[in-house]
């Protein structure tokens, strides 16, 4: 048995650490720093603690789809990998149907969710390689002839 270990890079959770961190505190600092003025009027001073935290939890995104295509690459055969595609992509489109939709307020409500889900694990599910079936016997070479008609050059 294969033990699996994940490669992270440590610069992207060194990244995703400070990054986290230097949102929680800018919050508190900005306050006591600038004026209620300050803060009506200048959106950016409001928007720091956001973008660095907003940041963070896209690298830690990251982090996750690199520990899954390292756990799942050439170990998730084809028929299953495509079956998990196609489930994806359904619940986009029936989350998409949902938020069209005018009539329930709670099939809007579920098809936000069901769509945000399903296209994250779509994004996720594509940077997973299935793996490569093989094909028994012997594979036959062809070339192309001069005049553009095709030789065999295998086999017998």
């Amino acid at each position: 048995m294969v033990k699996f270990r994940p490669r992270v890079p440590k610069g992207l959770l060194i990244a995703i650490v400070l990054l986290l961190f230097l949102g929680l505190i800018s919050n508190p600092i900005i306050r006591s720093l600038a004026t209620p003025e300050q803060l009506a009027q200048n959106v950016l001073l409001n928007a720091i603690p956001f973008i660095l935290i907003f940041a963070a939890i896209i690298l830690a995104f990251v982090a996750v789809i690199v520990l899954v295509a390292d756990a799942l690459n050439n170990n998730i055969s084809q028929r299953l990998y495509k079956v998990i595609e196609r489930l994806l992509i359904g619940g986009i489109i029936l989350g998409i149907f949902g938020m069209l939709q005018p009539w329930l307020h709670l099939a809007y409500k579920y098809g936000f969710l069901l769509l945000l889900f399903s296209t994250l694990g779509f994004i996720l599910w594509s940077h997973v390689t299935p793996k490569r079936e093989e094909r028994g016997g012997e594979i036959e070479q062809v070339s192309i002839g001069k005049y553009g008609e095709s030789t065999s050059e295998g086999g017998d």
